[in-house]
């Protein structure tokens, strides 16, 4: 995508085209000359996009509109810079829906506060319906089926779907759509290297129902730098624009991360618990009478999952997060330990599924196999919620969204000489992937600001950790227990 330096002054402008609220009744209320901040939501583990907008009225619209949480929001949000529509925020057409109105309160001098709670037309939809049907269809072509039908979400909004492998027979037993496209997400197997680590979610530019790998396979879209703001001085070539030297570029200003914080650092005790570095799995076929057992080891599986630095086709070298250190005298490594077991069952005839057959009593239905996905994607969704964490503040722009690629460098700290000469830190630093953000649009300041609050997460490492055979996990000594008598 080529962008086009045009009107851009400041870093974090924008342009408010539209925001309209519609009321129950029918009534047009124009909110961009009232509106004091809006605020939008994107996760990459949340279904759809949210947002609240903090209102000043003098009209006590609340009550004169009514306001009751069933009005209709339209919105349209740009970057000065930026001309390609997929960098505009507009939804203006799928419009959101308000369903509360919170934190009201007495200004003063006859001017009341108060915030709206809006999220996705689809979410609402999801609420009202419910599915009774039987589908056979792979899972991708379920879940577009769920989100474009007229009879279930009917979205028009931009759709990314990655193919998924085998026909599924599923009966929808009377639940909601995006229950079942949950129920998809965690079983869906992909044609691309059979990867089992589905995500639904949506971003401001659409939906999108793809793996981790899909995610990690991307090519970085910024490069977010940590220096002191308004030092970008000099003459660059950013997103294919030049800029005279001697004024401040803007658009390294927006790649410029005014503020940070390291949030999350691998919790052993979570890993262990939830099964991240190691599980068990027993499968009983329902047919056969029999159960087979499958063992998950994070470091043995490690070089045939997709990860973050070595993404699935860059063949470069990465590393896991945990050490393989042995631990005791026996070698065991931190994943030699199920320590959490999963029992799960099956029915299977000749490797596929029975419980569903054809008129012609055929079995061509991909089965409910928990061995091809249970283990490996609960460890992939920990490391995701529990891997190195970073939150950064930055100037706003429209182009970047949840599950986007972006490298960022943390400086290597000390206070004494460590003789080390990478000036980065070793485990921060390299390729991100946008987990969640939180994009501030700030009217009541001028010029008016818009800001981002990432969080970015990443789940391997470009040098591996050192792991010497000697250093065993300690052990108290054993000792002798005396018995005092007193009198």
């Amino acid at each position: 995508m080529e962008y086009t330096y045009e009107g851009l002054q400041h870093p974090g402008e924008f342009i408010l085209d539209d925001l309209l609220l519609v009321t129950s009744s029918g009534l047009e209320v124009d909110l961009v000359t009232s509106v004091m901040g809006l605020t939008l939501y994107e996760d990459l583990l949340s279904m759809t996009i949210s947002g609240t907008i903090a209102i000043q009225d003098s009209i006590n619209l609340p009550s004169y509109g009514p306001l009751i949480g069933q009005e209709y929001l339209y919105l349209k949000i740009r970057t000065p810079t930026f001309k390609d529509p997929s960098a505009i925020i507009d939804f203006s057409k799928n419009v959101f829906l308000v369903h509360t109105i919170s934190k009201r309160q007495d200004i003063g001098n006859g001017v009341q506060g108060f915030v709206l709670n809006f999220v996705s037309q689809e979410l609402v939809k999801n609420q009202r319906l419910k599915v009774v049907q039987s589908f056979t269809d792979p899972w991708s072509e379920i879940v577009l089926k769920l989100l474009t039908e007229s009879k279930y979400l009917n979205t028009k909004k931009k759709i990314d779907i990655e193919a998924t492998v085998g026909i599924k027979k599923f009966v929808a037993p009377n639940v909601r759509p995006m229950d079942l496209i949950v129920t998809g997400m965690k079983q869906a197997i992909s044609e691309f290297k059979g990867e089992p680590t589905y995500l639904f979610y949506e971003t401001l530019k659409g939906f999108n129902f793809r793996t981790l790998a899909s995610l990690y396979n991307r090519e970085e879209q910024l490069e977010y730098v940590i220096s002191v703001p308004g030092t970008s001085v000099k003459e660059s070539q950013s997103f294919g624009y030049r800029k005279p030297a001697g004024v401040i570029d803007v658009m390294d200003e927006l790649q410029t991360v005014q503020s940070f914080e390291v949030v999350s650092n691998n919790d052993s005790i979570t890993n262990y618990r939830t099964g991240m570095y190691g599980s068990k799995l027993l499968i009983h076929d329902i047919i056969s009478k029999s159960y087979t057992t499958n063992t998950y080891n994070y470091h043995d599986n490690f070089a045939d999952e997709a990860h973050i630095v070595g993404g699935v086709t860059a063949n470069k070298a990465e590393f896991p997060l945990a050490s393989a250190l042995p631990i005791t005298e026996r070698g065991e490594r931190v994943s030699d330990f199920p320590a959490r077991t999963f029992m799960m069952p099956t029915s299977l005839t000749g490797g596929v599924d029975s419980q569903h057959t054809t008129q012609n009593n055929t079995n061509p239905y991909m089965a409910y196999d928990p061995h091809k996905w249970i283990q490996r994607r609960n460890s992939q969704m920990i490391q995701l919620e529990n891997a190195l964490q970073v939150n950064i503040l930055v100037h706003g722009q429209t182009i970047t969204n949840v599950g986007d690629k972006v490298i960022l460098n943390l400086p290597y700290t000390a206070s004494v000489d460590t003789k080390r000469k990478d000036k980065f830190d070793r485990l921060y630093r390299g390729p991100f992937l946008i987990k969640r953000i939180r994009h501030d649009f700030n009217m009541s300041v001028s010029p008016r600001k818009h800001q981002m609050y990432i969080n970015l997460v990443k789940d391997s490492l470009e040098e591996e950790l050192l792991a010497p055979e000697d250093n065993l996990e300690p052990s108290a000594e054993a000792f002798e227990l005396n018995m005092y008598a007193y009198t």
